[in-house]
Protein backbone atom coordinates (compact mmCIF):
# COMPACT_ATOMS: atom_id res chain seq x y z
CA UNK A 1 0.00 0.00 0.00
CA UNK A 2 1.32 3.50 -0.84
CA UNK A 3 2.73 5.40 1.89
CA UNK A 4 -0.09 8.16 2.00
CA UNK A 5 -2.78 5.81 1.79
CA UNK A 6 -1.31 4.10 4.81
CA UNK A 7 -1.29 7.63 6.75
CA UNK A 8 -5.00 8.03 5.59
CA UNK A 9 -5.77 4.44 7.01
CA UNK A 10 -4.20 5.35 10.46
CA UNK A 11 -6.47 9.01 10.68
CA UNK A 12 -9.56 7.23 9.82
CA UNK A 13 -8.81 4.75 12.86
CA UNK A 14 -7.87 7.40 15.30
CA UNK A 15 -11.41 9.59 14.21
CA UNK A 16 -12.85 6.31 15.02
CA UNK A 17 -11.82 5.63 18.12
CA UNK A 18 -12.64 9.44 19.14
CA UNK A 19 -16.41 8.60 17.62
CA UNK A 20 -16.42 6.04 20.05
CA UNK A 21 -15.03 7.30 23.55
CA UNK A 22 -17.95 10.05 22.20
CA UNK A 23 -20.62 7.03 22.36
CA UNK A 24 -19.55 5.77 25.64
CA UNK A 25 -19.32 9.40 27.36
CA UNK A 26 -23.14 9.68 25.93
CA UNK A 27 -23.93 6.49 27.15
CA UNK A 28 -22.58 6.92 30.13
CA UNK A 29 -24.57 10.31 30.68
CA UNK A 30 -27.63 8.06 29.75
CA UNK A 31 -26.90 6.00 32.47
CA UNK A 32 -26.52 3.05 29.81
CA UNK A 33 -23.55 1.41 31.12
CA UNK A 34 -23.41 -1.78 29.47
CA UNK A 35 -23.56 -0.40 26.19
CA UNK A 36 -20.58 2.30 27.52
CA UNK A 37 -18.17 -0.26 28.54
CA UNK A 38 -18.62 -1.80 25.02
CA UNK A 39 -18.35 1.67 23.29
CA UNK A 40 -15.05 1.65 25.26
CA UNK A 41 -13.81 -1.59 24.29
CA UNK A 42 -14.56 -1.00 20.82
CA UNK A 43 -12.48 2.58 20.93
CA UNK A 44 -9.51 0.78 22.40
CA UNK A 45 -9.21 -1.70 19.30
CA UNK A 46 -9.41 1.56 17.08
CA UNK A 47 -7.06 3.10 19.32
CA UNK A 48 -4.79 0.22 18.71
CA UNK A 49 -5.34 -0.51 15.54
CA UNK A 50 -4.63 3.11 14.96
CA UNK A 51 -1.08 3.02 16.43
CA UNK A 52 -0.84 -0.30 14.66
CA UNK A 53 -1.38 1.39 11.15
CA UNK A 54 0.99 4.68 12.13
CA UNK A 55 3.51 2.09 12.92
CA UNK A 56 3.59 0.44 9.41
CA UNK A 57 3.82 3.87 7.79
CA UNK A 58 7.30 4.17 8.98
Amino acid sequence: MHPKAMRWVAWIWFVGFAVWIVDAAISLRLHSMQHAQLAFLVAMVFLAAGFFYRRQQR
